[in-house]
Formats: structure tokens, sequence, C-alpha cells
């Protein structure tokens, strides 16, 4: 019963996020389009600093959770807890199954679906194995 309840309350958060999802992309983008008329954006390379500087979010929150998560990860040893980290935040960012599956089924052929993904999935695998391996070093370093 409890794991059929974990169940029905995994669906209905899921449901949530998608119901608001389908909203949003139905209702948003037009909303977007009149707010920005006549407004030009302009690209820069200047963005690339920001986005840099602001990339430590990932970092402090991979870390976050790591430190969470790590007295149960670390039963498997550092590499499985860090296939295991790694296989989370892809999950989390529906990364793992849900957007493969996406990009294949609007018709991308097999092979562009695979090499696409694995670049997606490479930062939040390095991302994974940095924060084990480097949480690890470093608790090793100042517990000694």
């Amino acid at each position: 019963m409890k794991y059929f309840l974990l169940l029905v309350l995994a669906i209905i958060a899921s449901l949530t996020g998608f119901v608001i999802h389908v909203f949003t992309v139905e209702w948003l983008p037009g909303w977007i389009g009149s707010q920005m008329q006549g407004i030009a954006i302009q690209p820069s390379w200047a963005l690339r600093y920001v986005a840099g500087i602001t990339s430590i979010e990932y970092g402090i929150a991979t870390i976050v959770l790591y430190h969470l998560a790590r007295d149960k990860l670390m039963q498997f040893g550092e590499l499985k807890a860090a296939v295991y980290l790694s296989l989370l935040l892809l999950a989390l960012n529906a990364m793992l199954i849900r957007q493969p599956l996406m990009d294949y089924l609007i018709g991308n052929p097999l092979h562009v679906v695979i090499i696409q993904n694995i670049f997606k999935w490479l930062s939040w695998i390095m991302l994974s194995f940095i924060t084990v391996y480097g949480y690890e070093f470093i608790k090793a370093k100042f517990n000694s």
C-alpha cells in the first residue's frame, strides 16, 4: 500500500507540472510575443560572462543534493555514487527518458537523438563526477 501511495503521489506531482507546462506552451508564447512587439533584443557575447558566473547555481545545488544524499549514495562506492547522482540529475531535468523520447517522437532520426542527448547529458555527468570525487577528496583531506 505504501508503494502504491508513493506512486499516486508521484503521478499527482508530475501531472501538476505537466498541466502547468501545457498551459504555458499554449498561452505563454502568444503573450510574450504581444509584450515584445517593437522591442529588439540584441545577442551579446557579454552575456556569456553572466551565464558563466551564474552557472554556479548548478554546482551549489548539486553539492547540497549530494551532501543530503551522501550517506545513502556512498554505500555503493564513489563510482556508483557518481553514476547514480548523474542519473538523478538527468531524471530531475527530464533528460534521461522524457527528452530523448520526445526528440525521437517529433521525428528526429535515432542517431541524431542519441548524439544530441549525449551532449546534453555530458555536462550533468561531469558535474556529478566532479561533485562526488571532489567532495570525497575534500572530506578526506580535512577530516584527517
